[in-house]
């Protein structure tokens, strides 16, 4: 019964929280409002996922709530520098030089059972982290995105480990800008933008106004 008992605590600390999912954008982004008040980012191609160190444990789960944690020994050693009490959103995507790699490539890592070093060479695995919903074991979600993302980055300077990047906020003045940065989403191994207002919380599931996907059309 000690040994179930075990089990039960361990399984409840390294649950991840509901994701936030966003709706398609299906009107023109000047309709949203000042651009002051939004957050934009790229829309990254590869598994959307939560980062959790928590009893100085990590745990990768992924949106499908799939444990992914030893599919990727890049992150293992991320336990060693995070503080505990740490929940990260964002997105699994092999990378090179802060650059995403082709999500067909992530497909070549994820069948694997065993990973070899020649596959972590060529395909290494990246965790982009765009949001934080736990920090110093409290739930932040109702907090405001933009003081979210403050603490966020400071948790990836100080962790500071090559698998986790800073996914970046795209600087722009005004829509017409943006709609222009859009059409270089490619480029930039994205598949279109994210539009996320600045001071929305961390939501349950799909909901409208706060969080757009702003895709580009697909590749004939």
């Amino acid at each position: 019964s000690s040994l179930i008992s075990n089990d039960q605590t361990s399984i409840d600390f390294s649950k991840p929280y509901p994701f936030y999912l966003a709706y398609a954008l299906d009107v023109e982004p000047q309709q949203l409002g000042p651009e002051n008040e939004w957050q934009a980012e790229w829309k990254w191609d590869g598994i959307r996922g939560q980062m959790i160190k928590r009893n100085d444990e990590l745990f990768v789960w992924s949106r499908g709530e799939e444990l992914m944690t030893e599919k990727f020994p890049e992150y293992h050693s991320i336990a060693d520098v995070m503080t505990n009490g740490v929940v990260m959103d964002g997105e699994i995507i092999p990378s090179i030089g802060g650059k995403p790699l082709p999500f067909a490539l992530l497909q070549t890592r994820i069948g694997r059972k065993n990973v070899t070093k020649k596959n972590l060479q060529e395909v290494p695995i990246s965790f982009f982290a765009y949001d934080l919903l736990e920090f110093e074991g409290e739930d932040i979600r109702e907090m405001p995105l933009s003081e979210r993302r403050t603490l966020l980055k400071k948790i990836v300077e100080e962790v500071n480990h090559p698998s986790i990047i800073l996914s970046p906020v795209i600087d722009f003045n005004n829509w017409t800008e943006l709609i222009e940065l859009r059409t270089h989403s490619r480029e930039n191994g994205a598949e279109g933008m994210m539009l996320k207002r600045k001071n929305s919380s961390y939501q349950v599931g799909r909901k409208v106004g706060d969080w757009w996907k702003w895709k580009i059309d697909p590749l004939v």
